[in-house]
């Protein structure tokens, strides 16, 4: 596929479909993340692909485009839900990193992804938009503030917010099946 770089980057029509075969099922799972249902996914990533395809062009020929198309892919998912008045945060400096297991370790790794999905749908946009980010996207603070235009601080605090979310949901949850 990356022998075909050259050809997408010119804006060849069959590169493109190919790149698309390629990377839409991963870059679906990133939009899922971001949003509340599969439609709303399914809006991001047509979106983003949308977007891959104008900026083709722009594509460093020296470099992977899955690390590209994800980047656009957050993007969008990010601008999509500014747009929709979904991510909403609240400015708060104070802040504490909690190295809490989130998870049950018992459970399969699959197991845990499920679960850990579930609960993200569930969850606040802002908490869960900063948890992705963060946790799953690997971005720092400072990444993020710049993405969302926010201070450090107010990715920081909504980062422990969904943290602690997440540890309550999966308390009660864990409380629920021992009754």
């Amino acid at each position: 596929m990356e022998e075909n770089i050259e050809e997408f980057i010119k804006g060849n029509k069959k590169a493109f479909d190919r790149v698309y075969q390629k990377y839409a099922p991963s870059m679906f799972s990133i939009c899922m993340r971001y949003a509340n249902c599969r439609d709303d996914a399914q809006e991001i990533l047509q979106e983003a692909f949308i977007k891959v395809y104008e900026n083709s062009g722009k594509a460093n020929p020296e470099l992977p485009l899955g690390p590209w198309i994800k980047t656009i892919t957050i993007r969008t998912a990010i601008n999509i839900l500014k747009r929709q008045r979904k991510l909403i945060l609240k400015e708060d400096e104070s802040f504490f990193e909690s190295a809490t297991d989130l998870i049950d370790t018992d459970k399969h790794p699959e197991e845990k992804y499920v679960e850990l999905l579930k609960l993200l749908n569930r969850m606040p946009s802002g908490y869960r938009t900063i948890f992705n980010l963060f946790a799953l996207d690997n971005l720092t603070h400072k990444e993020i503030a710049a993405y969302l235009e926010i201070s450090e601080g107010t990715s920081k605090s909504q980062l422990t917010r969904a943290r602690d979310w997440i540890k309550n949901n999966l308390e009660k949850k864990r409380n629920d099946e021992r009754a």
